[in-house]
């Protein structure tokens, strides 16, 4: 039961502060479900400590105590680099199961609404209704229908204030919750896993999924070293940057370029200055400040909000920094040349869509599917319209200078946070080692690439090799469907957020072009999750604080680069005003907040 009714619940302004921060998978087949019953850890991957054979057919060993033997410091996942589930140590259909049905609260992904047949819920998706056969648990999926992400938190507040709680609840705990999950446990919203995420507990297979990924076994711990939730994980370099610069490969080439020029802010400039001579009218377009920030402040050295500085370890503002003015100043000058509009109206994605299509402009910021991909296939289909030679391929984030790193534009932790999608067993859940069972599936061997990827032989075939990477081989019937990205979220997870490891094999298997997968291979070379918040959290005090400074700290920042941008500010003659300004509101305090968090991550 809730130990209180009012709860420190979820608030717009509390996930738009902690907002500010801006596993390779093999390639073997997916293993078999397993038909035996138990509730508790076996010996399921392997039965004999001098080899035997495992679920998927493969060839493994085990220790005396049933375990599959410990991996080397070389062979653990690393950041960006973490390992696919290998154990089946929980056997399904999980007997402990018969008879009970859970409740599982998560809001319904846009592309699931999209379905005909799953307008409301992911109930009766393929993946849902697969995950409970597997498991041989039942499953009442609830939670709200819609992508507006004030609604989603309203009907999260709702639900945590209600009578009684759902079994599961996917939600950000970390900073969607004020005070992070020690507060939600307080509160008697979730429980602790510690007794359940064990060798030989209902979640086997997620312990050792940690034990191999240590990185991220810290990241789903409390300050004071509590289990809290089943996580969603990107846990390859793949999967953390899928939106950079999109170019117009073939105006650039007509205008004498490479694509492979466009290296520092100088050779940018250069470029530009070329496309516009050669009549591209604006050639760089932005969709909207956001779209800015994700694209350059990565060659000044800095990220947009809060974020671990790569030379001294602290936690940075962005938009205090000296870096930041200078990104300012050059934005101004490129409008000022008309190297971009310099009607900030005009910033919209129609807009930018528009330009890009039709050559008023050759330079943007955008998504490989719904930018590269959706705008590529539309162009192509017409080429008389839109030319014979329309490409739009990636480029390389801008740097300042020939050498430097690309180290501050993209990327997230593995733990994917403000995803809303960490799975917690709360506190009125009566049957907890059953709901940690249920979701311990998708962290097996077994389920992981059932819940990634559907069912094979009906979503997908198995893998191929690729210039870029092993991809997942889809059926017909997801890459001939009339919208691709509905179908795949009809039968996985994989192109969705949820409790399970994402893997990075269906990101290329879902991808149609070579353009799309050069672009995210050559994104996934750069190392810059050292300079992303990792998952820290505040104490509740902490939380209320932050929030109640960053509220007018926010409004400043956007209100003074608003006016840099339109021209009624003067930047040099009113930056240090601006550094004043927000300073007396309190910015170094916030700063003082998120470097005690980080702090206590580290230490954890």
């Amino acid at each position: 039961m809730k130990k209180s009714k009012v709860l420190s619940v979820a608030t717009s302004a509390t996930l738009a502060a902690a907002m500010l921060l801006s596993g390779c998978g093999n390639s073997g087949t997916p293993a078999a479900s397993t038909a035996s019953s138990s509730s508790t850890a076996s010996t399921e991957a392997s039965t004999s400590t001098d080899g035997s054979t495992s679920t998927d057919g493969s060839t493994s060993t085990t220790e005396d105590n049933g375990l599959l033997p410990a991996l080397s410091a070389d062979e653990q996942g690393k950041v960006g680099a973490l390992t696919t589930p290998r154990s089946n140590y929980v056997q399904y259909p999980y007997a402990d199961g018969e008879g009970i049905t859970l409740t599982y609260w998560l809001s319904t992904p846009s592309n699931v609404m999209n379905h005909p047949d799953t307008p409301d819920s992911v109930q009766m998706t393929e993946w849902a209704q697969r995950w409970q056969e597997l498991t041989g648990i039942k499953v009442e999926f609830i939670g709200p229908a819609t992508t507006k992400s004030d609604e989603v938190t309203t009907a999260f507040n709702l639900m945590t204030t209600g009578a009684t709680l759902p079994d599961i609840i996917e939600w950000e705990w970390t900073s969607g919750y004020a005070g992070g999950p020690s507060q939600a446990e307080a509160d008697g919203v979730l429980i602790w896993l510690d007794d359940l995420i064990t060798s030989d507990g209902p979640a086997a297979d997620l312990w050792q999924y940690l034990q191999d990924n240590p990185t991220l076994d810290t990241a789903v711990k409390t300050d004071d070293g509590h289990y809290y939730c089943f996580p969603f994980t990107r846990g390859s370099k793949m999967l953390t940057t899928t939106s950079g610069p999109v170019v117009r490969k073939d105006l650039i080439e007509a205008a004498g370029y490479k694509v492979e020029d466009l290296v520092t802010i100088d050779d940018w400039t250069e470029v530009m200055t070329a496309l516009q001579k050669n009549g591209v009218e604006h050639p760089l377009s932005f969709e909207s400040q956001s779209y800015m920030l994700n694209m350059m402040p990565g060659a000044w050295g800095f990220r947009s909000g809060m974020y671990v500085n790569a030379d001294d370890g602290k936690v940075h503002y962005g938009p205090m920094e000296e870096g930041y003015k200078e990104m300012l100043a050059q934005v101004v000058a490129w409008m000022k040349a008309g190297l971009i509009d310099p009607d900030t109206a005009e910033w919209t994605s129609a807009n930018t869509k528009a330009d890009m299509l039709n050559g008023d402009s050759a330079i943007c910021y955008g998504a490989l599917g719904s930018r590269m991909g959706s705008w590529n296939t539309a162009a192509w289909a017409e080429p008389d319209t839109y030319g014979a030679d329309f490409d739009l391929v990636g480029a390389q984030f801008p740097v300042s200078k020939e050498g430097q790193k690309v180290q501050y534009c993209g990327g997230s932790p593995d733990y994917a946070i403000t995803s809303k999608s960490h799975a917690a067993i709360t506190a009125d859940c009566e049957h907890p080692e059953v709901a940690a069972a249920f979701l311990n599936f998708c962290y097996s061997q077994a389920g992981h690439y059932e819940i990634n990827l559907g069912e094979e032989g009906v979503a997908y075939t198995g893998f191929e090799e690729t210039p870029y990477g092993t991809a997942a081989k889809y059926t017909d019937t997801i890459m001939k469907a009339d919208n691709i990205a509905v179908a795949m979220a009809h039968y996985g997870r994989a192109n969705m957020s949820g409790a399970f490891v994402q893997d990075p094999n269906y990101i290329l298997g879902y991808y149609a072009t070579d353009e799309q997968k050069a672009a995210i291979s050559l994104w996934a070379s750069n190392d810059v999750s050292g300079t992303v918040m990792p998952p820290v959290t505040m104490t509740p005090d902490e939380a209320t604080e932050f929030a109640n400074l960053n509220g007018n700290v926010d409004t400043a920042v956007q209100e003074f680069r608003g006016k840099v941008l339109n021209g009624s500010a003067d930047l040099d003659a009113e930056w240090d005003a601006y550094i004043e300004q927000i300073k007396g509101m309190g910015v170094e305090r916030m700063l003082e907040i998120e470097q005690a968090a980080l702090d206590r991550y580290n230490a954890r």
